[in-house]
């Protein structure tokens, strides 16, 4: 092998020992992204109650992932699917008029919305006869404690989030068709966070503060966990479709590299294997010679330069100077074929040598010599007597294989 060969492979080695220490003595940072993502196991993510899902709901109960939103997919999704529950675990629920529409019609004909999010569009509120804020109403004016954070659901379970800051409150409710079933204290005071609006034969269940439903609280303490899974447990149909926001977040990245980049150990196999690409190619170069440039020949353009000249003299409507020309070309392949001297075309005897060098019959040549030595002193001439002088020499160069 030679030098540089074995050189390679030791810096490669190198590298991937550099990258394995590293890689091990790193200090590990814990990811506090809020993904929402049942595929997380970080703190905010929701792998835990994605899991937990079909015991808290029972095992007769169907549980399918959806991974759209848009108006499209909702138009075709939702329909025959009135007796099933949507549920959708977002930082903001963002969607327009077009997919509110579509939410609309799938509650009137019996379907469950469940939506936890921290903010909601403006066109569902309005459409729901309710508001949201993201401040606390003018006449709380004595001091907020906020310590110890309870947050309680109307039949009694009450869950403690330390952590976690107030998320906002639903107020201007409609008493007729608007229930609260979920609220969080301040001071004597419930702020309702979790309330259910009827619509036709379904409803919509809003609950405010999807960061109760991740990792780390569903984790932090039992009674988390039973408080979670008891605003799940609200949901009433059979079928339960939740909302994968995984596919809706990475649309735009579509790259097929992204399942090595997810993962650390296939990232830096990857990261290796392009550096030891460059390496290869950087010492490969060294040792190649490099590209000669190909010079092609200057190509034959004589049948073009022809075509052109013969076009111009057509053109220009003077067939006896072309024929001139024809008649001069004729006498020079004459000339070159059978070495006869041109200067005696008048001869008697230019046509019996031409006769006997050609194989073509005498009188035939010497109608021809007479055809040429006219034309030769013609200056003016029609395109009828160009076509036949053309053909008449055609037709002897065939005879005498001059083609």
């Amino acid at each position: 092998m030679k030098s540089s060969g074995k050189f390679g492979f030791i810096l490669l080695g190198v590298t991937v020992l550099i990258i394995a220490f590293i890689d091990l003595a790193s200090d590990k940072q814990i990811d506090w992204s809020k993904t929402y993502d049942q595929r997380d196991k970080i703190p905010y993510g929701l792998y835990i109650i994605r899991e937990e899902l079909p015991e808290i709901l029972g095992n007769q109960v169907q549980v399918e992932d959806f991974t759209s939103t848009n108006y499209d997919f909702l138009k075709t999704f939702l329909p025959e699917k009135e007796q099933s529950s949507l549920v959708y675990i977002v930082n903001g629920f963002y969607e327009g008029k077009e997919v509110t529409g579509e939410l609309m019609k799938f509650v009137e004909r019996g379907g469950e919305v469940f939506i936890s999010a921290n903010n909601f569009p403006h066109y569902l509120m309005d459409t729901l006869g309710i508001k949201q804020q993201f401040h606390y109403p003018y006449n709380f004016n004595e001091v907020i404690n906020v310590e110890d954070r309870p947050f309680s659901l109307v039949d009694g379970k009450t869950a403690y989030y330390p952590d976690l800051e107030y998320p906002g409150l639903f107020c201007e409710l409609d008493t007729i068709n608007t229930q609260i079933i979920g609220y969080y204290g301040v001071e004597d005071k419930e702020i309702p966070n979790f309330i259910e609006i009827k619509r036709g034969k379904g409803r919509f269940l809003l609950h405010l503060g999807p960061l109760m439903f991740t990792n780390y609280y569903m984790l932090l303490k039992t009674e988390n966990f039973i408080y979670g899974a008891a605003v799940l447990k609200l949901l009433s149909n059979k079928k339960i479709y939740w909302f994968d926001s995984t596919f809706k977040e990475t649309e735009e990245a579509k790259t097929p590299l992204r399942v090595l980049l997810q993962n650390d150990g296939l990232r830096q196999g990857w990261y290796i294997l392009l550096f030891g690409l460059i390496l290869f190619l950087l010492f490969k170069s060294k040792r190649e010679q490099k590209a000669v440039h190909v010079v092609e020949p200057e190509p034959n353009l004589s049948k073009e330069f022809a075509r052109t000249i013969a076009t111009l003299y057509y053109e220009s409507g003077n067939p006896g100077n072309l024929i001139q020309k024809k008649v001069e070309y004729f006498l020079y392949d004459i000339r070159t074929h059978f070495q006869l001297d041109i200067l005696q075309l008048e001869d008697e005897v230019f046509a019996k040598q031409l006769s006997l060098k050609t194989g073509v019959p005498l009188d035939e040549c010497e109608n021809l010599i007479e055809l040429l030595l006219r034309y030769r002193k013609v200056r003016t001439s029609t395109d009828a007597e160009l076509v036949a002088l053309n053909k008449r020499i055609e037709d002897f160069k065939r005879k005498a294989n001059m083609l």
